[in-house]
């Protein structure tokens, strides 16, 4: 979907319209549009087409347009896309099958994106596609794991009722990793293939053995469509469009709460889940194992300093410096002992309420 960098002057707040909510009771799958009888052809908007003409679009032969509806790749949190309203209510006023999606990134956990999405979508309505972009874009620097994607899905899920899946990757990043969790939850593959990116498809996309098949493949990025250059162009098989009753079980990567929040006493449990919520917001690469060792504690120094106040190495070598900074952390979590480095039972406390978010499951 290329870089997809907003416009960085206007507010958050400003970002997100009022009253686009999708809380309350699930819509009622009996209004599902049947799914096409052949394959369809349509593209994925976003700030770069803000002024496209979606009717021209259909004339010129598109049948459905996937709008960007927000991510959280960039530092400021997760965010409204500026042009998702106005671009759903053209697509869907031309007639064409609607989908959203969101783009993956450093800054939210899936399950804080996932509701975000959610809480923002615009006009939802069964048999839209509820698409996840999942690429390195703008402030983020890792690509989300098999277990974050198939968290968000599931959380989604969990919000609005079984629904169209869709997971954009692209081919290469997608032959990089392994996708069991993904897999199982239904998700329909839109994989980015674009060959000479000439604005022609050029064949199927080589999938690497890492996913039963496609249902989309986005072939190029310099389409022209709808008096709009640069536009991606996407093939969608006819099963792309199929809403997925079952989503598989919950992700395998979702852990137990610690008992420390009660005991007072770190557990291994208390360190998995500081891992998990270390490799999510901090860049930990080392196994979720509830051994913490040099790798673990330099990635917490690492977010300790960047946010509660540690000033020391980040040496992977906790002392007073690493512990007192974790209590200011744990201060926001129902701690009130002294900030002394000093870690006891109360300071655990603290910690573990932290972790024990459902962020960090």
């Amino acid at each position: 979907m290329r870089r997809r960098t907003w416009m960085r002057g206007l507010t958050l707040a400003a970002l997100a319209p009022a009253g686009a909510g999708l809380l309350g009771t699930r819509p009622a799958l009996a209004r599902t549009a049947p799914a096409p009888a052949a394959d369809l052809h349509g593209i994925d908007v976003a700030t770069t087409q803000a002024g496209i003409d979606f009717a021209l679009a259909r004339d010129q032969g598109q049948q459905f347009a996937i709008v960007k509806a927000g991510g959280c790749q960039l530092a400021e949190g997760p965010y409204t896309s500026p042009y998702y309203t106005e671009q759903v209510a053209g697509a869907r006023a031309a007639g064409l099958r609607v989908g959203h999606y969101w783009l993956s990134g450093d800054f939210a956990t899936p399950a804080t994106a996932a509701d975000y999405f959610v809480d923002h979508l615009h006009d939802y309505r069964p048999g839209d596609v509820l698409a996840l972009d999942v690429e390195v874009l703008d402030d983020s620097t890792r690509l989300w794991s098999d277990g974050q994607v198939a968290g968000w899905f599931w959380r989604v899920r969990e919000r609005v009722g079984p629904f169209v899946p869709w997971f954009y990757i692209g081919a290469a990043d997608l032959r990089a990793g392994n996708w069991p969790q993904t897999i199982a939850g239904g998700a329909h593959l839109w994989v980015a293939s674009w060959g000479p990116n000439d604005g022609n498809r050029h064949g199927d996309p080589e999938l690497g053995g890492k996913y039963p098949d496609w249902a989309a493949h986005q072939y190029t990025s310099v389409g022209s469509t709808g008096g709009a250059p640069a536009v991606d162009l996407s093939l969608a098989r006819a099963g792309a469009f199929d809403v997925v009753e079952d989503g598989g079980p919950p992700p395998d990567d979702r852990l137990p709460k610690t008992a420390t929040e009660t005991t007072g006493v770190p557990d291994p449990d208390l360190w998995r889940r500081a891992q998990k919520w270390l490799s999510i917001e901090a860049g930990y690469t080392g196994p979720i194992d509830g051994v913490p060792g040099p790798n673990t504690y330099a990635a917490l120094q690492r977010i300790l300093r960047d946010r509660w106040g540690y000033s020391g190495p980040v040496d992977g070598v906790p002392g007073p410096n690493t512990w007192a900074a974790v209590q200011r952390l744990a201060a926001a979590h129902g701690y009130t002992g002294p900030v002394d480095g000093e870690m006891g039972p109360n300071s655990w406390r603290g910690f573990a309420r932290f972790l024990n978010q459902d962020d960090w499951d």
